[in-house]
């Protein structure tokens, strides 16, 4: 599960525009999330809270054989007033990393311009200013350009400090500076503090992206690329403000079934003479692929019945494959996720070494559960129960709940009903040692909860269970349990 700052970094890179997906780094994010989640150790407690839509905190403290704490804030130009921050509020899929649905490539477009603007509600004079803004770029009123900062302090010695600073100068470029530094230890106080400093810069025009990056520690220099094949989004259109208007959706290759995408990455050391060198390749169906309603919004096609035809889905599972290869070290990787439903995801791997011989084979899985559906009659509007609301509402003293949209009136659905929720899921991840993992993460009334064991051969000198039932130097036994528990408001 997501700690409360990451998911608010994810808020603020959704709410200025940042495609995290059009890059190298992210290329095996699905088999990550699938295969290599990790199980909490310990207990571990998380009080969070986003105070003000642009000011957040967040209060960590760690027990079980050893004390630890933290303590976090971050700031954003952006108000997130929108990004739900209770944790009985908060959608539990966008807190656990699973199977990702990758979308597209779209031009990358000045989402920001609209913070400046404020609450008008008048929609007509905030279109004809942001119009206004996009034909004069040298207005001193421009907006303020999407900033956040966050700062964590480690409190048990040896203290340590993390640092981030986010920019976005422009729409398709994003800056990171990343500080470490901890405290010396109490053998060696005489020396000076460790700390780096990792500098990167993004760029990222749709049908291309570009990293490069610098850190202090020894030196690095790194870039990263990433391409994708097919139709250039930036060829599609674009802004229209020949009408006074200007597209608020991003433009996005219509009608693409599947996106093929390939790139690589050089790290470099002067230093310590250092070399690294990777590429890999990515291929992954695309909603309409398997959505037959996505179909409908594209231009009807001359022949069919009507002047227009929907074309029926291609392939009924989203799948994504990859295929990484580093040729210094001889590394081979592939990886195939699929979304078998919507609460069932599967995933494997298989790593092979061409100079050791060395193989890797890790399968996994994530199983989600869904909440019934509940009456909204006993909720206030901020989500807290109440008994009582539906006399309230009667009485006028609570707002009435919204009713249900006219073009979904055949559902059976009642507007008093809420939708389904997904309220825990469960990973399971194996390999050919027979190390296994399992996660348990849901909700539990206000608090979001993750449990896990992991359980694999233990070592000669680590007591354990044999297989035939009594005491051994040498068996399968946990290697690590713990409880991590998160509450928000």
């Amino acid at each position: 599960m997501l700690d409360f700052m990451d998911y608010i970094q994810l808020a603020f890179s959704d709410a200025s525009g940042w495609n995290r997906d059009n890059s190298y780094s992210t290329l095996t994010d699905t088999a990550k999330a699938l295969l290599d989640f990790s199980t909490p150790e310990r207990l571990r407690v998380h009080l969070s809270s986003l105070s003000t839509p642009q000011f957040a905190t967040t209060y960590t403290l760690g027990t079980v054989g050893l004390i630890d704490g933290s303590v976090s804030y971050l700031f954003s130009t952006i108000p997130l007033d929108k990004t739900p921050s209770r944790s009985a509020l908060i959608s539990l899929r966008s807190l656990v990393p699973g199977y990702r649905q990758i979308y597209p490539p779209a031009v990358p477009l000045d989402l920001g311009l609209e913070w400046t603007l404020g609450s008008s509600g008048n929609t007509g004079a905030a279109e004809q200013a942001l119009s206004n803004a996009y034909e004069d770029t040298g207005r001193s009123e421009r907006k303020r350009k999407a900033t956040l900062l966050h700062a964590t302090l480690h409190l048990p010695p040896p203290t340590t400090l993390t640092a981030l600073f986010l920019h976005r100068p422009s729409p398709t470029t994003k800056v990171s500076v990343a500080l470490w530094s901890s405290q010396a230890t109490n053998i060696s106080k005489s020396a000076s503090p460790q700390a780096s400093i990792l500098t990167q810069l993004f760029h990222d025009t749709g049908k291309y992206s570009t990293e490069f990056l610098f850190s202090t520690d020894n030196t690095l220099f790194g870039f990263r690329g990433l391409w994708n094949f097919g139709p250039d989004p930036r060829d599609s259109g674009g802004r229209n403000i020949a009408t006074g208007n200007v597209k608020r959706e991003k433009t996005s290759c219509p009608q693409s079934v599947a996106l093929l995408s390939a790139g690589g990455e050089a790290y470099y050391s002067p230093t310590s003479s250092v070399i690294g060198l990777s590429t890999g390749v990515r291929f992954t169906t695309l909603p309409a692929a398997y959505d037959a309603r996505s179909s409908s919004t594209s231009p009807p096609t001359l022949g069919g019945a009507g002047g227009s035809q929907i074309p029926s889905p291609i392939s009924t599972f989203p799948y994504t494959l990859t295929l990484t290869l580093t040729p210094l070290t001889g590394s081979l990787s592939t990886t195939y996720s699929l979304l078998a439903s919507p609460n069932l995801a599967l995933s494997s791997r298989f790593g092979f070494n061409v100079y050791s011989w060395e193989s890797e084979m890790v399968a996994g899985c994530e199983l989600w559960r869904n909440r019934k559906k509940i009456n909204l009659h006993n909720y206030n509007p901020d989500g807290s129960v109440d008994d009582l609301a539906w006399a309230k509402r009667k009485l006028g003293l609570l707002p009435p709940l919204e009713s249900s949209d006219p073009a979904s009136s055949s559902s059976s659905v009642s507007p008093t009903v809420s939708p389904v929720t997904s309220e825990s899921v469960i990973k399971l991840r194996v390999d050919q040692s027979l190390r296994v993992r399992l996660l348990w993460e849901g909700r539990i009334k206000d608090l979001l909860v993750s449990a896990g064991v992991a359980l694999g051969p233990t070592s000669a000198h680590t007591p354990s269970i044999s297989c035939s039932g009594g005491s051994s130097s040498k068996g399968y036994s946990w290697t690590g349990v713990g409880v991590s528990v998160l509450y928000s408001s």
